[in-house]
């Protein structure tokens, strides 16, 4: 009886070994990847998540100690040769997909043009893990600053550059899946939202 539970529940999910066509992952691939991540957000190592590693595994972007995975998995998701480097046409596939005969739009010739002139630093046709970094991750990018901009772009209605309670109320959901108001937790905490 047990065995064939075991035969009809692994005929039932074999679909899950087969790669989504969309993206090319497929369960047991994302399975590995998320434990590789989880491994290097737990960083006392005792397989049991803290808030902050926890935090860490979900937002890797937003913890030095995660950046390396962060440049791995990028690499992995747009190195479609698999050769370890990041070529023009797979960055600009990344972005965009060219659909017969139409001509690119501005934005991806910018892009390329990007790639060739401030991307690819070494002029070698490709990015390396570096120059992916770099990308990907620059040093003087603010995490926090850019998410608050972002809130009050999308947020204040008047543009004056200021949030009343009604523009933060009536964007709630926009400030509920921010970590900048730690998923919502500082608009119960405080009196004045």
């Amino acid at each position: 009886m047990f065995s064939g539970s075991l035969l009809r529940f692994n005929l039932s999910f074999c679909f899950l070994d087969d790669p989504d066509p969309d993206d090319g992952f497929n369960y047991k691939q994302m399975m590995v990847r998320d434990e590789r991540r989880f491994k290097m957000a737990d960083k006392d190592g005792d397989l049991i998540a803290t808030k902050e590693e926890f935090t860490a595994f979900l937002h890797p972007e937003e913890y030095d100690y995660m950046k390396d995975i962060v440049v791995q998995e990028t690499m992995e998701d747009i190195d479609k040769n698999a050769d370890g480097f990041i070529d023009l046409e797979e960055y600009i596939g990344d972005m965009y997909s060219h659909d017969g005969n139409a001509d690119e739009p501005e934005w991806v010739k910018t892009e390329r043009e990007q790639f060739v002139e401030f991307r690819d630093k070494n002029r070698d046709g490709k990015m390396d893990k570096e120059e992916t970094k770099d990308w990907i991750l620059p040093s003087d990018y603010d995490h926090a600053e850019a998410e608050a901009r972002h809130l009050v772009y999308e947020s204040d209605q008047n543009k004056d550059g200021k949030l009343t309670k009604e523009e933060i109320v009536d964007k709630y959901d926009l400030f509920v899946g921010s970590q900048a108001t730690d998923f919502g937790e500082a608009l119960v905490r405080h009196d004045e939202f």
